[in-house]
């Protein structure tokens, strides 16, 4: 613990309260005479003008194919069917992730294998090689950005691509990137990775749409696919040649989205301004631990999320309860982990040692792109004050 910062006293005058996220929206004159212009004309769905450009835009960011839907579910949903998985298929994933990446494999016909992460909360590799020896019958991995910290790309890719040799059948590799879009390593961009990325637009993200998904890839005929099963399938005629849903995206979510993707980059530099002021302080003036930055790596921080010490361990939710008194809105992103959850337990067969242990320290703490630094001390000020109430 680092005692020697003096408790902070927070009175009724000083008292802040920080939500956990505020959402990029446009502000309605921005976008008011686009808005008027589809409700004008009714064109307002069916890949009519926004949506075309968005994608087209949203391309020559990622330097790869891309299709907008509906939701970034959906999109995992679609990728791993066009990615060829067949019903009754195994696919390895995180347990530590969201609860929908688990669900769009079932919605697929896939059922979940659940892999453990590394101190990064990112997929492991070397869990991964492990039970790609276990089981013969895996279709798709899937690896996730956690918190948009892109996972260990190139060792996944080279487990993967051992196992499809030794195997003699290709193994897909994709990514649900949801929390990624905006994030790189050595400067490539999320979004070319593997044989597909997805990602989410929803208000949590750092590229917002409102509601809405991506799918991204280099493959032009997974991403024409794609884009027949998000309207039933149909490829031309009310012929049906795809499995698929309404998966659609709106033109008014297509508005939002392209407002944000323009100014992406300069949401991006602050969010690694920030993150960097918020890292230094938490780490100079609490024991709470921050996760793994590589150099090189353009993080989202989708979520900022610290890990309790050691000596704070069984007393993260206290932490929590602490933070709350003092309008500290938190998360504990993501406990439990999924194959811990009730509907996932009958697909867990074995303990993930370091996913059980990490998802019991995280505190997600409030984060934005316009989070002051006011407001970072002042939750660094009161995740201190509640770490020396419980020592």
């Amino acid at each position: 613990m680092k005692d020697e910062q003096p408790t902070v006293q927070v009175t009724a005058a000083s008292r802040m309260s920080v939500p956990l996220i505020k959402a990029e929206l446009p502000p309605l004159e921005a976008i008011e005479d686009s808005i008027r212009e589809i409700l004008g004309n009714g064109k307002i769905t069916n890949f009519s003008k926004y949506v075309t450009a968005f994608e087209d835009q949203a391309g020559r960011y990622l330097n790869s194919q891309v299709a907008t839907l509906s939701s970034g579910t959906q999109g995992l949903i679609f990728a791993l069917q066009a990615l060829g998985l067949q019903r009754g298929q195994k696919v390895v994933l995180p347990s530590f992730t969201f609860m929908a990446t688990a669900q769009a494999i079932l919605y697929a016909g896939g059922v979940p294998v659940f892999a453990d992460v590394e101190e990064d909360l990112t997929l492991s590799p070397s869990d991964l090689e492990a039970l790609l020896e276990r089981h013969d019958d895996v279709g798709v991995v899937v690896g996730v950005h956690m918190y948009g910290l892109p996972c260990r790309i190139g060792q996944i890719q080279e487990v993967v691509d051992a196992a499809s040799r030794k195997r003699g059948t290709r193994i897909a590799l994709m990514y649900d990137a949801a929390h990624a879009f905006g994030s790189s390593i050595n400067e490539l961009r999320v979004g070319a990775f593997g044989d597909a990325e997805v990602f989410s637009l929803s208000v949590t993200k750092a590229l917002v749409s409102v509601e809405g998904g991506m799918v991204s890839s280099r493959n032009p005929d997974l991403i024409h696919r794609i884009k027949k099963m998000r309207n039933y399938g149909i490829e031309a005629n009310y012929n049906a040649h795809y499995p698929g849903l309404n998966g659609k995206m709106s033109e008014f979510h297509a508005i939002v989205g392209l407002y944000n993707l323009a100014r992406l980059d300069q949401y991006m530099a602050a969010r690694q301004r920030s993150a960097r002021y918020y890292t230094s302080r938490i780490e100079s003036r609490t024991g709470f631990r921050t996760l793994p930055w590589p150099q090189g790596v353009t993080n989202t921080f989708k979520d900022f999320t610290v890990l309790t010490p050691e000596y704070l361990d069984g007393r993260r939710d206290d932490v929590i309860a602490l933070l709350k008194e003092q309008n500290v809105e938190t998360r504990a992103y993501f406990h439990p982990p999924v194959h811990e959850q009730k509907f996932f337990q009958q697909y867990a067969d074995r303990r993930l040692p370091r996913t059980e242990a990490l998802s019991r320290k995280v505190i997600t703490l409030p984060f934005y792109t316009t989070i002051t630094e006011a407001e970072m001390d002042y939750v660094v000020d009161a995740l201190g004050n509640a770490e020396r109430k419980l020592t």
